[in-house]
């Protein structure tokens, strides 16, 4: 009896590490697209529509055959400032294998904002710093005749967060009140505030 289920055990395994091993585990996605976006400076309510350029790559794993879950790294280009967007994915996909596809996204994270140079000069400083990201989308993928690659084409709703500090510096001999609410060295510090709200219009490849 024991000797049928450890044959009944091995055999399961061996089934298991085959589908696995037939199933593609890693999944990729490259766009490129566009920006419409409605930008707010939280501190006077200013709003702008403009159109600018994004660009997407997500790296993920199959968790189930239409599941994956990874990361995207990416560059979306305001018009003053160039924002790298970094979060954790998730995309799911809903058809027929060989067959065009619907598909759904939602990438939650941050970003940096490292290819913007920061101002210093013996008065004051300035730079930007990014914080969190949401981003559903939905689309669908046309697959290749060998079924390797497809095209895709989505779109997504994208909200960003970007502040910008403006502080200037305690000089040489100046006589400052201690304050616990600025960084050390500065007499003064502001923030302003930028909300993003864009919907994306992108296409690429999945491979």
């Amino acid at each position: 009896m024991f000797r049928k289920a450890k044959l009944l055990i091995l055999e399961f395994l061996l089934f298991s590490v085959t589908c696995v091993a037939q199933e593609k585990l890693y999944f990729g996605q490259t766009e490129i697209g566009f920006l419409n976006v409605s930008g707010a400076e939280q501190w006077d309510e200013n709003h702008e529509r403009r159109i600018d350029v994004s660009f997407m790559t997500f790296n993920g794993a199959h968790i189930t055959r239409n599941q994956i879950v990874g990361f995207t790294l990416g560059l979306d280009q305001y018009d003053e400032i160039s924002i790298i967007p970094i979060a954790l994915g998730w995309r799911g996909f809903l058809g027929k294998d060989g067959k065009p596809k619907i598909f759904g996204g939602l990438d939650l994270g941050g970003g940096s904002a490292i290819l913007e140079k920061k101002v210093s000069n013996e008065w004051s400083k300035s730079w930007y710093e990014v914080g969190s990201l949401i981003s559903p989308s939905a689309g669908i993928s046309f697959p290749s005749k060998k079924d390797k690659t497809a095209l895709s084409f989505s779109f997504a709703y994208k909200r960003q967060q970007v502040s910008h500090y403006w502080g200037n510096l305690i000089q040489p001999g100046s006589q400052v009140i201690a304050n616990d609410k600025l960084p050390p060295g500065y007499s003064s510090l502001t923030e302003n505030s930028y909300l993003f709200r864009s919907f994306v219009f992108r296409a690429g490849l999945i491979f």
